[in-house]
């Protein structure tokens, strides 16, 4: 539903099988979910059910599956604090992504189903943090678009 477009993207410039896509069970999402006391977005649902576990190539090197999860809040205060970066992470926010352990991005549970997503960059000027995409499934087709463009800029060497 949320992200068809993006799941027939990625299979249709082949940057992942279809058996690639490994997602979380019901049951999986539901503990995490009770475990923090909290309910995901639909659109963020969908992304652990289809591919919360793992999607092939696709998103290698970042931390975003299942099993990263747990740590990723306080890695990304961790972050914050050796940066002195003056803005408080929002109560309501949940961590969804960290790359490299210099970025990192986050909706806020208080804003629907499918939710803007927020950015911090270490070593940028910015004070606080930035509004980075209208949706989590845009999130999600930018990262696509980054990843084929990186295999067809490989392919080609």
């Amino acid at each position: 539903m949320y992200l068809d477009r993006v799941i027939n993207q990625l299979i249709e410039l082949k940057l992942v099988r279809q058996d690639e896509l490994v997602g979380c069970t019901r049951d999986e999402v539901a503990a995490f979910e009770q475990q923090l006391g909290i309910s995901l977005p639909r659109a963020y649902q969908e992304f652990l059910l289809s591919m919360g576990h793992s999607a092939g190539q696709f998103l290698r090197g970042s931390d975003c599956f299942f099993q990263h999860l747990p740590q990723l809040q306080e890695w990304a205060i961790e972050l914050l604090q050796e940066n002195n970066f003056a803005q408080s992470i929002p109560e309501d926010a949940f961590i969804f992504f960290m790359h490299q352990g210099y970025q990192f991005s986050f909706f806020r549970l208080s804003e629907g189903a499918e939710p803007p997503t927020y950015s911090y960059c270490e070593g940028t000027e910015e004070t606080s943090f930035i509004k980075s995409h209208e949706s989590f499934s845009d999130f999600l087709a930018t990262e696509v678009e980054i990843h084929a463009k990186y295999l067809i800029a490989f392919a080609r060497k």
